[in-house]
C-alpha cells in the first residue's frame, strides 16, 4: 500500500465543475471547526485598520497561491534486507528524518496545517513566512511512534492521510491515535479506504473510497474532514465533483502540475526519501 506510482496527468474526462461559492463556504466552515483565524477583537478607542482590497478567489489566483512546499513522507523506519528498490523510495530512518527536520528549523521555515495552507489558497488568508506543510501518507505506526517526537522536539505540525483499512491493524496506526494526533494540533484528513487508485472507481467505489472514509474518521475525531490526498497521487476530473459531493474542500496528488482551472483539487507535494538535510533543501528551491 506504501508503494506510489508516479502520478499521471489527469484524463480527459468532461464532468460538471464544483461551484465555487459551496467550495469558499466549506474552506470557511473547515476553519472555524479547526480553529483557524479569528484575531483578538479590537480595543476600544483603536485606531481602525486601514481597508485593504481583499483577495481574489477566481481560479488563477488560488493557482498563483499553491506555491507553499508540500513534502510528503510515508515509511519511518530502517530498511530492511528484505526492502526493495522501490520499496526504499518511501523509506527514511528516523535519524535521516531527525536531519531533515532539523534542516528545515535551521533555514526558518514554519510548518503550517493544511486547513491553513487550503485557507490561504482558496481565500488568501496570510501565512507565516517560509510556510512548509508536512504530510505523512497511509498510517504506518513508524510515523507516530518515530515520527511524531521529532515533530514534537522541533515544535512542528504536520498533516497525516490515513486509509480507514489499516485502523487498528497490526502494524499501523490505532484508532486512540488517531484522535491523540487530532487532539494534540496534528491533522488528520482521507487517504481512501484501501489505498485503489482514484481514475480506476466506479459504481460503488466512490461511496467506498471516499464518502466512507471521510464519515469513520469524523465519527472518531468529532468533527468533519475535509482534505483528500490520491492514492499514489493519481486523479481524474470526474474526481472533482466526487470530492465536493462529499463535503471534501481540496485534495492533495504529488508532483504533477497544478490544474490552473481546479487548483483546489489538484495541490502539488513530493515524496521525500532517504535525503539529507542540505538535499531536501535543495528540492524545496528546485520544485517550489
Amino acid at each position: 500500500m506504501d508503494s506510489h506510482r508516479r502520478c499521471g496527468p489527469a484524463s480527459s474526462c468532461r464532468t460538471r465543475r464544483p461551484g465555487t461559492k459551496r467550495a469558499l463556504g466549506l474552506v470557511l466552515a473547515l476553519l472555524a471547526v479547526a480553529g483557524c483565524g479569528g484575531g483578538k477583537a479590537a480595543e476600544h478607542g483603536a485606531k481602525a485598520p486601514a481597508r485593504t482590497l481583499a483577495p481574489k478567489t477566481d481560479a488563477a489566483s488560488m493557482a498563483a497561491r499553491a506555491n507553499v512546499p508540500v513534502l510528503c513522507w510515508h515509511q519511518i523506519r530502517a530498511a530492511t534486507g528484505s526492502d526493495s528498490a522501490q520499496d526504499r523510495t518511501y523509506i527514511v530512518s528516523p535519524s535521516a528524518l531527525a536531519g531533515q527536520l532539523a534542516a528545515l528549523d535551521r533555514a526558518g521555515y514554519h510548518s503550517v496545517s493544511a486547513q491553513a495552507l487550503v485557507a490561504h489558497v482558496a481565500l488568501g488568508k496570510p501565512l507565516p513566512s517560509k510556510p512548509v506543510l508536512l504530510t505523512f501518507d497511509d498510517g504506518s505506526e513508524g510515523q507516530y511512534a518515530r515520527a511524531l517526537p521529532l515533530l514534537r522536539r522541533h515544535h512542528l505540525v504536520a498533516t497525516f492521510f490515513v486509509m480507514t483499512v489499516v485502523l487498528d491493524k497490526r502494524g499501523w496506526f490505532t484508532s486512540a491515535q488517531v484522535r491523540r494526533l487530532d487532539r494534540g494540533g496534528m491533522t488528520v484528513a482521507a487517504h481512501t479506504y484501501d489505498h485503489h487508485a482514484v481514475p480506476d472507481y466506479a459504481g460503488d467505489d466512490w461511496e467506498t473510497q471516499l464518502v466512507q472514509p471521510a464519515a469513520k474518521l469524523a465519527k472518531l475525531l468529532g468533527h468533519p474532514v475535509r482534505i483528500f490526498a490520491y492514492p499514489f497521487g493519481l486523479w481524474d476530473r470526474e474526481a472533482f465533483a466526487r470530492l465536493d459531493g462529499a463535503g471534501y474542500v481540496a485534495a492533495f496528488q504529488l508532483a504533477d502540475k497544478i490544474d490552473r482551472s481546479e487548483p483546489l483539487w489538484t495541490l502539488r507535494r513530493i515524496i521525500v526519501p532517504q535525503w539529507s538535510g542540505a538535499e531536501l533543501l535543495r528540492q524545496i528551491r528546485r520544485d517550489f
